[in-house]
């Protein structure tokens, strides 16, 4: 599991980043900050943290519909109101640049199909038209990646930015969603098993906001872990399903999609 990973994290986060205070929000930085967790355990599952995973349910549902225009997940989050860009589109919509008219999902699948060893097969989500002085919400992903070594999938995350607790705990996730989709096709072609999924932030951060609740998760210790897990798409077709849907779930036909709307 993932719990000594983030402890490490926020642990040395704490004792050994900069304190920074950019636009007046003091910060404790670490920067070009990598970790790699374990795609099984993706849930800041420690108590003081309080994941809602409830929440994160209703995002990813939010997400596969790709719309950037979609303004319905403001109802589950005040902080979506503060990024709304002036014409009322949301950069933030991963799903809008893996599922949408980008079609990055498919592009990284039909690359590793036709070559097993390839390295072009990314995403890239931040863009030149983000940034703007009149755009609001800047993607803080910049790109995903995917490659195959030792019949293992691993994903290669890099992020401009990076809030190690409502960020981080929503964004890991929601990468692993992703990731679930591209190894249950990939293993009809396939026999490979799941890697790992490594994330690059060139600024990784604590907010002063949440040093109280990160001090108590330190206080204690990893041991107090709780783990929540996410379930595997039993299938190439259930994967292809969830994403033809657009997260549109009349019925329930796979466990993903059951969990999705517990």
């Amino acid at each position: 599991m993932n719990q000594h990973i983030w402890y490490e994290m926020f642990n040395r986060t704490m004792n050994e980043g900069a304190v920074l205070a950019p636009r007046g929000l003091k910060i404790r930085e670490l920067r070009d900050f990598q970790i790699s967790i374990d795609p099984r355990y993706p849930f800041m599952g420690f108590p003081a943290r309080n994941y809602d995973v409830g929440y994160f349910k209703k995002e990813m549902l939010w997400k596969l519909g790709a719309n950037r225009m979609d303004d319905s997940i403001k109802q589950h989050a005040k902080m979506w109101e503060s990024v709304q860009n002036p014409d009322g589109s949301f950069n933030s919509n991963y799903g809008h640049y893996w599922f949408g008219p980008q079609m990055g999902f498919w592009n990284v699948v039909m690359e590793l199909i036709r070559d097993k060893d390839s390295r072009q097969a990314v995403i890239p989500m931040l863009s030149k038209d983000h940034m703007t002085p009149e755009t609001i919400d800047k993607v803080c992903t910049t790109g995903v990646g995917f490659h195959i070594r030792n019949n293992e999938l691993h994903m290669s995350v890099q992020m401009r930015s990076s809030d190690q607790i409502f960020g981080l705990g929503t964004d890991i996730p929601t990468f692993s969603f992703l990731y679930r989709l591209v190894l249950a096709v990939l293993q009809d072609h396939y026999d490979i098993y799941a890697g790992r999924i490594s994330i690059t932030a060139m600024s990784s951060h604590i907010y002063e906001r949440h040093f109280a609740m990160v001090e108590k998760i330190l206080e204690e210790g990893a041991g107090n872990y709780q783990a929540v897990e996410m379930p595997w798409f039993p299938s190439s077709a259930s994967a292809l399903r969830m994403i033809a849907t657009r997260g549109k779930i009349d019925e329930p036909k796979s466990v993903v999609e059951e969990w999705l709307l517990s």
